[in-house]
């Protein structure tokens, strides 16, 4: 998965920085988990594709401009906070030129149909393109007031670190920023996000959202990660979602409710797709014929696999 990670002058430098190494940790630690998850890419993209220097003074250079988001294959935008220290340097930061450039390219991204996320005062590019108007999000708490007097449209949620509604994600105050990108990587994998965590010792952050995001982990999510853990030891078997509730010792609607709530599908959707990851991963990494690779994911029969990459 490519994740397009928007940098522009001024930029937050921690909240740019930590969604990097989140991410970046989170990718060398597939192998841990299970070698057939997909990769995870950062691309920085910059207005233009023209160097920015963050509110830190640190000097970025980015490979790729936003513009082209699309063309460079990216499958999420990310966009870290700008570096507003008050209200009204945060109605100053929404007009520079530079911020309407992100906003335009925002449009037309999330008019497509491409997901985005953003964490502390970046949430507030996303409520100017009108994408949040009707839904859920939630922003950082010293803009509160800032935030509802302009877009009121906006559902604004404060008792959540991070909120997701359909393909938007946004995030709290400043170190929000590693919640955020841990949510990301727990829509992928949740087991994966807890090794990610775990490898940055994340857990130990003395702060408010560490109690809530490891409570999350290891919490509601601890029959998710169960389950993500069951089916990829099993996928070999021609097994289903009623087989893994009676090894999980819980009922089949109490897994349906978690992974809905954890990670906003069914088990037999997740299921699914983890048999055509491991497909997918099989056929890069293997010259198994498509009759072996189906046995190995649990099907009887190649069709059944294509029938997999065609969502059918």
């Amino acid at each position: 998965m490519r994740f397009g990670v928007v940098a522009v002058d001024g930029c937050w430098d921690s909240g740019l920085t930590s969604v990097l190494d989140v991410l970046r940790t989170a990718h060398a630690a597939r192998e841990r988990v299970d070698a057939g998850l997909p990769g995870l890419e950062c691309v920085l993209l910059t207005p233009g594709g023209t160097p920015i220097t963050t509110a830190g003074g640190l000097l970025v250079a980015a490979a790729r401009p936003l513009e082209d988001a699309a063309a460079a294959g990216i499958d999420l935008l990310l966009v870290p906070a700008l570096g507003a220290q008050s209200p009204a340097t945060m109605v100053d930061a929404l007009m520079r030129p530079q911020i309407r450039a992100v906003r335009s390219a925002l449009r037309r991204w999330t008019a497509d149909g491409g997901p985005a996320a953003a964490a502390c005062t970046s949430t507030f590019l996303l409520a100017e393109t009108g994408l949040l108007d009707g839904r859920s999000a939630t922003t950082t708490w010293w803009l509160r007031d800032l935030f509802v007097q302009r877009y009121p449209k906006v559902t604004l949620d404060m008792d959540r670190m991070v909120v997701r509604d359909g393909a938007v994600v946004t995030a709290g105050a400043a170190f929000a920023h590693i919640d955020l990108a841990l949510s990301l990587v727990a829509r992928i994998s949740p087991r994966l996000a807890s090794e990610t965590a775990r490898a940055l010792l994340i857990d130990q952050r003395p702060t408010p959202s560490v109690a809530a995001f490891t409570d999350h982990l290891h919490g509601q999510d601890r029959l998710v990660s169960d389950f993500e853990a069951w089916a990829r030891t099993h996928l070999h078997l021609q097994v289903g979602v009623a087989d893994a509730a009676l090894a999980l010792k819980v009922t089949r609607r109490t897994l349906e409710r978690h992974v809905k709530e954890g990670l906003g599908t069914t088990p037999y959707a997740f299921l699914r797709a983890l048999r055509a990851e491991r497909a997918t991963h099989l056929r890069a990494t293997t010259s198994l014929p498509a009759e072996d690779i189906a046995h190995r994911v649990g099907y009887r029969d190649a069709g059944s696999v294509r029938r997999l990459r065609t969502g059918r």
